[in-house]
């Protein structure tokens, strides 16, 4: 009888470790004072949001207990973008990269620690970002997805074998994402390439993809890859700051595709037989247009 309660213990305490486990976070950020907490908010980030929410007791940075205090737990973004905020309510956020958290969960007086890194992805997400000459001037626009302590962009060009900054737009912070514009005054006659820096303001950072965009006085300007081509290829547009129809012309002069653009640098050419093309790009506006050659082979 002493062996089977003994037994059922053991099973009990594995199913406690077990359940504490794993709801301790993959890692937390933070932030001093924006959005919905004024006096600064803790994120901690899931993979799984856990089904029972924990609430926190303590903080240990270095084994010394941190002066801050917590308000309730805040799960409404979990599913949706992976974290639970916790907004600061006494003390001071500590400056230690690794935080040990003692938790509780709903209706229960046990605490459990986990040991929490400070880190993970750059928390905003660029859902578009366009490049395009308008005379002098190159307009650039962007728009996030999601913003989370995100301090500003900077706009960055070309220039020698690295980049230099052309400006910086502060962030707005909205989680739902924001629109951002900047303009770049720019009369360089050879193409420009732009890219931008994303930074927050825990000195995190990261960077966009590039674009390139035409000089001044240029002609529409395209390249085709890989070419030659088996079938497939794709044209892509130097700086597309209007629309352009594409043409597909084989070697009696027929034209055998049409495609058109209005913001795409980049046009697919699909199911083309083995044979020599003309692909031609026309302004739509203007009428201006440029013409390469294609082989497709086997």
């Amino acid at each position: 009888m002493k062996l089977f309660t003994l037994s059922i213990s053991m099973l009990l305490f594995s199913i406690v470790t077990f359940a504490q486990s794993s709801i301790c976070p993959d890692y937390f950020r933070r932030n001093n004072g924006n959005g919905a907490c004024a006096a600064g908010q803790l994120k901690l980030y899931y993979t799984t949001c856990p089904a029972s929410i924990p609430i926190i007791d303590s903080v240990y940075t270095n084994g010394a207990k941190a002066n801050i205090t917590f308000a309730a737990p805040d799960a409404s973004k979990c599913s949706q973008l992976g974290y639970i905020g916790y907004c600061v309510v006494g003390g001071n956020m500590p400056p230690a990269s690794n935080w040990k958290i003692y938790f509780h969960n709903p209706g229960s007086a046990d605490p459990f620690g986990c040991l929490v890194p400070e880190g993970g992805v750059l928390p905003i997400t660029i859902k578009s970002f366009f490049a395009k000459r308008n005379g002098s001037n190159v307009s650039i626009s962007w728009q996030t997805a999601y913003e989370s302590n995100a301090l500003a962009f900077d706009v960055e060009r070309k220039s020698g074998d690295g980049f230099i900054i052309v400006g910086t737009v502060s962030a707005t912070n909205n989680e739902t994402g924001s629109s951002y514009k900047y303009t770049d005054v720019n009369n360089l006659k050879g193409v420009s390439e732009y890219r931008l820096r994303l930074r927050s303001k825990d000195a995190q950072e990261k960077y966009s993809e590039i674009k390139i965009v035409k000089g001044t006085g240029s002609a529409i300007d395209f390249t085709i890859f890989p070419n030659p081509a088996v079938r497939n290829a794709k044209v892509f547009i130097l700086d597309i700051s209007e629309p352009v129809n594409i043409q597909v012309i084989d070697n009696t002069g027929r034209v055998v595709k049409t495609l058109s653009s209005k913001t795409s640098n980049t046009i697919e050419i699909n199911d083309l037989q083995t044979g020599i093309y003309r692909i031609r790009i026309v302004n739509a506006s203007s009428g201006e247009s440029v013409v390469k050659t294609l082989t497709v082979i086997q």
